[in-house]
C-alpha cells in the first residue's frame, strides 16, 4: 500500500524530533558528568548537540527539566530490572523466602552494570548525592522509593530478628556501599596502586554481596566506654 506524502512527512517529523531529543539528552549527560551540573549551561548543551536553543525549551522547558529527563531515562529502567530480578527469585523460592544473597544480587547487579554501560550518568549521580540541590535530590531519591520499599519487605521476612530501625540503618549502609563503589571506584584504583579495579561485573557484585550480607546479619556493636585514667 502506498504511503501518502502527508503520512511520510509526519513520520519524518516524529523521527526528527526523537533524534533531536536524544541528541540533547546525550550531550547534556556528557557535559553534566564532565563539566559539572552547575557549570554546564543550556547554551553549552545546545552547542555540543548542534541544536537550537528552542529545541531544549520545546522538549524539556528548563535545564532542571532536562536533568530530570536524564534521571528518568536511566533510573526507571534500572528500577524495573531490579524488580524483575527480585520477582524471578520470589517465583523460584516463594514470597518471603528469597535468600538474602539473592535479594542483594537483584539490587546490586543492575546498578553495577550501569557503571559499565552508563558511566557518565554515574558521575552525575555522584554529584547529586555529594552536593545535592534539595529539589534535585528529592527527585533523585523519589525514583528509588518503590524499589526500597519492596526490598525492605523482603529483608523484614528474611531477617526477622532485626528491628525496623536497625534494618533502615543497615539498608542505608549497604546502599551507600553500592553508590560509593559505582561513583568513586577510581579512588580505590589509585589507593590500591592498580591492584583493585572495576573490571569484572560479577566479581564486584559478589564482593558487595559478601560484605553487605554479613552486615545485614550482624549484631549491633556496642563499643565499651573507656574510663579516664
Amino acid at each position: 500500500m502506498l504511503i501518502g506524502y502527508s503520512e511520510r512527512s509526519h513520520r519524518s517529523h516524529i523521527m526528527t524530533e526523537t533524534n533531536t531529543r536524544e541528541k540533547i539528552l546525550d550531550s547534556a549527560e556528557y557535559l553534566f558528568a564532565n563539566k559539572g551540573l552547575k557549570d554546564t549551561s543550556v547554551r553549552d548543551i545546545t552547542s555540543h548537540a548542534n541544536v537550537h536553543l528552542a529545541a531544549v525549551n520545546y522538549h524539556f522547558k528548563t535545564k532542571d527539566g532536562l536533568l530530570e529527563a536524564i534521571m528518568e531515562q536511566r533510573l526507571i529502567p534500572l528500577s524495573r530490572e531490579r524488580l524483575k530480578l527480585l520477582d524471578k527469585y520470589e517465583k523460584r523460592y516463594g514470597k518471603g523466602s528469597v535468600p538474602v544473597e539473592y535479594a542483594l544480587y537483584a539490587l546490586f547487579f543492575p546498578g553495577i552494570r550501569m557503571c559499565f554501560e552508563a558511566p557518565h550518568f554515574l558521575r552525575i549521580a555522584g554529584q547529586i548525592v555529594s552536593h545535592p540541590d534539595e529539589e534535585t535530590y528529592k527527585i533523585f531519591i523519589a525514583n528509588f522509593e518503590d524499589v526500597f520499599t519492596k526490598f525492605k519487605e523482603v529483608f523484614i521476612v528474611s531477617l526477622p530478628h532485626i528491628s525496623d530501625e536497625d534494618l533502615m540503618w543497615k539498608m542505608h549502609f549497604l546502599i551507600g556501599s553500592m553508590i560509593h563503589t559505582c561513583t568513586n571506584h577510581r579512588g580505590l584504583t589509585l589507593l590500591s596502586r592498580g591492584v583493585c579495579e572495576l573490571k569484572d561485573q560479577e566479581e564486584i557484585v559478589n564482593r558487595l554481596i559478601s560484605f553487605c550480607a554479613a552486615g545485614l546479619r550482624s549484631e549491633v556493636y556496642s563499643h565499651p566506654i573507656e574510663q579516664d585514667e
